[in-house]
């Protein structure tokens, strides 16, 4: 009994660490006006969606190999280097000034998000298995992922006004992530190895040929398969059209002081889909709730068209309030199908095939923003919301695949 007492109490106390740990990495108060910094250190605006979408191209590379290593030898020793990358992603970011500069650091940011996405998922999974609780993972790591957007929105909040006060000085705000990244990784070297879930080496099968096999059966896998592809797909929208924010805003001639408030209200309402996804899944099902996710998707969409073309300013706040809540979304989403995934998959295999799973979503994410970039500097904003606006006809046809392999 005592022993069971001690194995609770080390399970609770590294769930803390987590989320702790999470508040850290998520800490971001350059964030509400990153493109005003960017374009400062001389990118453009087109640029700036060339950018992220390089970041998730880095990410993308990295994602499978970093979820092999964290099976094979370490999740722990993963998100110690993924900490480590943060941090020195942020401090190559305050140096720079120009488009490949820039680059350098945010494709240092993507591995390192890469190195995060698909093994702390697997940590806190088999953490919780420790004292058979993983039927909470949902509720659990809604906690993990509540602690880091309410660093995003606390960050969002204050970011805009300590530019203000040191002069426009946006190299501030990068270095102050920088040093919460460091912060994160004295967190990590706290937290205890899980040497239960180690994957052995196969027998004849180089480790390359071990990934190659656990992907290619993920992916042959027609369950696993829609599960991925779905909320995948409907993250990179959401990621479009958060980056699209400060642009219209600014077309909208929203003031610039008010761009952390928005920012803020995403990152908030990303804290109510984190804490609140089990609750909302529980109560209407995994495929009610991706049907209104897809509505509040296109309606978030159209918000941008009213904003862009009313001159009454209330509605323009409004319409682009409405606008900012829909990102958010992507906690749920995420939340709720890597839930279903969690129930299919080996924990010896874990870490690999979730960053299978964020390797999609990364690609997904990397070609949507990098073809933003070519539509907004061909076209402008309107023209690139009109085509995803569209666009969101593939989620609806994916959504009839996930119904018939989960029930409602």
């Amino acid at each position: 009994m005592k022993k069971m007492k001690n194995k609770q109490m080390s399970v609770n106390t590294a769930l803390w660490i987590l989320r702790i740990s999470q508040f850290c990495r998520m800490f971001l108060p350059a964030l509400a006006i990153i493109v005003l910094i960017y374009t400062g250190k001389g990118i453009t605006v087109g640029d700036f969606f060339l950018i992220q979408g390089i970041f998730r191209l880095a990410a993308f590379l990295l994602e499978i190999p970093s979820g092999y290593l964290s099976d094979r030898f370490s999740r722990r020793h993963v998100l110690l280097f993924g900490a480590i990358i943060h941090a020195l992603g942020f401090a190559v970011i305050a140096l720079a000034h120009g488009f490949w500069q820039i680059v350098l650091g945010e494709a240092l940011l993507g591995i390192a998000t890469a190195l995060f996405s698909g093994t702390l998922e697997a940590y806190t999974y088999d953490l919780l298995k420790r004292n058979k609780t993983q039927n909470h993972f949902l509720k659990e790591m809604g906690s993990v992922s509540t602690w880091g957007s309410a660093a995003s929105f606390i960050a969002t909040i204050i970011g805009p006004e300590i530019y203000k006060i040191t002069g426009n000085n946006g190299d501030l705000l990068i270095w102050i992530s920088a040093l919460f990244a460091s912060f994160q990784f004295i967190l990590c070297l706290v937290l205890p190895e899980l040497t239960e879930i180690i994957r052995k080496k196969q027998k004849n099968k180089s480790a390359f040929m071990d990934v190659i096999g656990i992907t290619y059966n993920t992916m042959k896998n027609t369950k696993l398969r829609t599960l991925i592809l779905f909320p995948s797909l409907f993250a990179a929208f959401t990621v479009v059209i958060f980056w699209m924010l400060q642009p219209v805003m600014e077309l909208s001639n929203i003031p610039v002081y008010l761009f952390g408030i928005y920012i803020g209200l995403n990152q908030f309402s990303r804290i109510l889909a984190s804490k609140y996804a089990y609750k909302v899944c529980n109560l209407l099902g995994e495929i009610k709730t991706s049907m209104l996710s897809i509505l509040a998707l296109s309606i978030g969409i159209v918000m941008s068209f009213i904003a862009l073309h009313t001159s009454s300013m209330p509605i323009v706040y409004i319409a682009i309030g409405i606008m900012t809540l829909v990102p958010a979304l992507h906690k749920l989403n995420d939340l709720q199908y890597n839930t279903l995934i969690h129930d299919d998959i080996d924990s010896k295999e874990r870490g690999t095939v979730l960053s299978t799973r964020a390797m999609i979503a990364t690609l997904f994410g990397s070609a949507m923003l990098s073809g933003t970039k070519y539509v907004y500097d061909t076209y402008g904003a309107e023209i690139t919301m009109l085509i995803l606006l569209f666009a969101t006809v593939l989620l609806v046809a994916l959504l009839k695949q996930v119904k018939r392999h989960i029930c409602c």
